[in-house]
């Protein structure tokens, strides 16, 4: 059988989600602009086609578990080769929104068609009395070489122009096999694709039922229930039971490690890099990639010191250890990944001693937006009392359990981060027009905050500028000096949002943008934090990769340091080309960073940022435009945060995060958010300075700015 007639509508929804444009990002809207430019050009480029047809199954009965197999009906769907091509031509031409959308309108194409052809297979097996045991998936159930089998059977080169290569893959690339395997039970008609099944645990599309999940953990015993298109790691979040998760739940990092005792948990890929052939038999998954078949008892196990790298001031010469006769303060920076805490000599501003955690929020998400969304969903209190519970827990290190006075304490933190502190609502910061409950200073006591019997110290949060520019940024600019600064500076904190200002002691222009994780090692394929193990340099030599990696550590992943090093390199030897696009044989497969191959960087990777280095490059140059004057004329160019830090500014410069003349004005500071608080609980006019800094300030938005938009099309190449 052959179908062509396919009422195919697509979804922009679909297509958005494909490409993980969120929906609260500054460039969502001109993202839907662009498709719906797109739509007309691209109905008439789609060209579906599905082939049906019955065959033998002889040949691989014997690799599955089934009985009584009597036969299969082989599945052929294809978009065709226009849209393909066309997706291809849009990246040669530099469009690489129009590429990646082109790319995704295909997949949301092929997703229809399958829901589509499924009363067609139905009807198919019921005319020949056949029922419908499951469908088959190449390679997670069977052996690609099905595909020829497929191909075959229903003459897909001379009915839809379909070519198949050695390697079994078809051309056009958008099209996909499908096997039923059929028996006489006509009673059962499974159809669907099951998700469950399906090693592509990030595909956007997942869509599965539920399951009850019995976990043990020591003594303790509980039913939870969960859903089988969500992974072990999220019914346990969501039913308040934590795993460490130091990669927020990517596969990397090894940490949420659980034992299947009972129930069908199929083991994946990434479980084979973190266990044994004997554990995998026993039933250790990690938690963040298991998607249970079935209803199952898991046991839960306590994951290793999760060694995350926080960016704070090391305990040198100049520090001085805590006495009990000193009076002190504690400066603290919470981050959306990590919180560093610093005890400060009040009378001399020396540091006494340093703190540091990973921020355990993360296990509801990487990211403010996935926090937001826990906490308007209920979980509000539990993600306030885990911030709480870090600083208590910093604030009885530092002070020796009390035995060290602590007069007072500072904190800096993005505008959701002290939402979460303080225990605001969340629910306008998420949409239109992002509202927050209070970006005034706050002036509090540990008693009021952490519950304690008694007040012993004052607690002051610093102010933000607005939503999306918090109080770590107004913490930034007075650790720097902004107050006092005649000539025009910027100052650049890069993490999955890059807040950028620009100004002097009379005027500051700030902004924020998406610009998407991968500057901490997310959306990366292989990417992970900053955490031992982690690539965080890279050179390419001869076609080789030579690496180093965070503690000396066997390579594990790569973090967002490694990422610009690898990018930048691989431009640099031509495996990348201007436009990003890989050479063969690169493209398919990902250029190999460690020895044994399963450590790779992919075209997907050197997609994610160019998105993410555009964004910051458009919003500089955009600031810098509406600031009203030149490159030349600023003084200095400040990059915070551990990223800064740590990352190979030349490097950064090569791929155009920053314009190569401004190279020599280019200074990591480090941790500017703990700077400035920890200088706030020293310096007298700190209150009425950082409130300066505020009333000078103003946001700019950037979504519907076309100067943004131009810049952000422009700064996508790679020369």
């Amino acid at each position: 059988m052959k179908l062509t007639e396919f009422d195919i509508q697509i979804s922009k929804e679909n297509v958005c989600r494909l490409i993980q444009a969120d929906p609260d990002s500054n460039v969502y809207q001109e993202i839907m602009a662009a498709l719906q430019e797109m739509l007309p050009t691209a109905y008439e480029k789609l060209k579906p086609t599905a082939l049906l047809e019955f065959g033998d199954f002889e040949t691989y009965a014997g690799m599955i578990e089934e009985e009584g197999i009597e036969e299969a009906l082989y599945g052929i769907t294809t978009v065709g080769e226009e849209i393909g091509s066309w997706s291809t031509q849009l990246f040669r031409e530099g469009n690489y929104l129009g590429g990646m959308l082109a790319d995704a309108i295909a997949d949301d194409c092929l997703f229809q068609m399958d829901e589509a052809i499924s009363e067609a297979v139905i009807g198919m097996c019921r005319k020949r009395q056949r029922g419908i045991v499951r469908r088959l998936e190449a390679p997670v159930d069977i052996p690609m070489s099905i595909q020829k089998k497929a191909y075959d059977i229903t003459d897909a080169g001379r009915q839809a122009g379909i070519e198949i290569k050695e390697s079994y893959m078809y051309s056009p690339v958008k099209t996909v096999c499908q096997v039923y395997i059929l028996d006489k039970d006509v009673t059962r008609y499974h159809a669907e694709h099951d998700c469950g099944r399906c090693e592509n645990a990030t595909c956007k599309m997942r869509n599965i039922a539920a399951v009850t999940i019995t976990v043990k953990s020591g003594k303790v015993e509980q039913k939870i229930r969960g859903r089988k298109k969500d992974t072990l790691l999220e019914s346990l979040r969501a039913n308040n039971l934590f795993l460490p998760a130091v990669c927020a739940g990517r596969g990397v990092c090894g940490k949420c490690r659980v034992r299947v005792l009972e129930g069908e948990v199929p083991a994946t890929e990434t479980d084979l890099r973190f266990f044994s052939q004997q554990e995998i038999e026993a039933g250790h998954r990690l938690a963040c990639r298991s998607y249970p078949e079935s209803d199952c008892t898991i046991l839960t196990q306590d994951g290793e010191a999760e060694g995350f790298y926080v960016e704070a001031p090391e305990k040198g010469a100049e520090s001085v250890p805590p006495d009990t006769d000193g009076v002190y303060g504690i400066a603290a920076d919470i981050g959306t990944t990590t919180v560093a805490m610093q005890l400060v000599e009040l009378q001399t501003g020396k540091t006494a001693d340093v703190y540091t955690a990973v921020n355990r929020q993360r296990t509801y998400g990487a990211d403010v937006i996935s926090r937001i969304e826990a906490s308007c969903k209920g979980r509000k209190e539990a993600l306030t009392g885990m911030i709480r519970e870090i600083l208590q827990e910093g604030i009885e290190a530092l002070s020796a359990n009390g035995t060290i006075r602590i007069r007072q304490m500072v904190i800096g933190g993005n505008t959701t981060m002290i939402h979460l502190l303080m225990g605001y609502s969340c629910e306008t910061l998420g949409v239109y027009p992002y509202l927050p409950v209070n970006i005034k200073a706050i002036h509090t006591t540990d008693k009021e905050l952490f519950g304690k019997q008694e007040k012993s110290f004052d607690v002051t949060v610093c102010p933000g500028i607005s939503t999306f520019v918090g109080g770590d940024i107004v913490a930034g600019l007075y650790a720097l000096d902004f107050q006092k600064r005649e000539k025009v500076c910027v100052l650049i904190d890069l993490g999955t949002n890059g807040e950028l200002a620009i100004g002097n002691r009379d005027w500051i222009l700030t902004t924020s943008m998406a610009a998407g994780p991968a500057f901490e090692g997310g959306n990366i394929l292989c990417g992970m934090g900053s955490v031992p193990g982690a690539i965080c340099k890279v050179e390419i030599r001869e076609g080789k990769a030579k690496i180093r990696t965070i503690g000396d550590a066997e390579a594990r992943g790569i973090c967002g340091t490694g990422v610009i090093d690898c990018v930048y390199e691989l431009v640099g030897e031509g495996i990348v080309d201007e436009t990003g696009l890989m050479e063969e044989p690169y493209f398919e497969t990902g250029f190999p960073l460690s020895e044994d191959g399963k450590i790779r960087f992919c075209q997907k990777d050197v997609r994610e940022i160019q998105l993410a280095k555009s964004a910051v490059r458009a919003g500089l140059e955009t600031l810098i435009l509406r600031y009203g004057i030149s490159w030349e004329e600023i003084d200095k160019v400040y990059v915070a945060g551990g990223f800064g830090h740590k990352t190979d500014i030349h490097k950064a410069v090569g791929i155009g995060l920053f314009p190569a003349f401004c190279e020599e004005k280019v200074e990591a500071v480090g941790n500017t958010c703990l700077q400035g608080t920890a200088k706030y609980l020293t310096q007298k006019d700190a209150s009425e300075a950082v409130e300066r800094l505020v009333e000078v300030s103003e946001e700019i938005g950037l979504s519907g700015d076309k100067n943004f938009q131009k810049f952000y099309m422009e700064n996508m190449y790679f020369l």
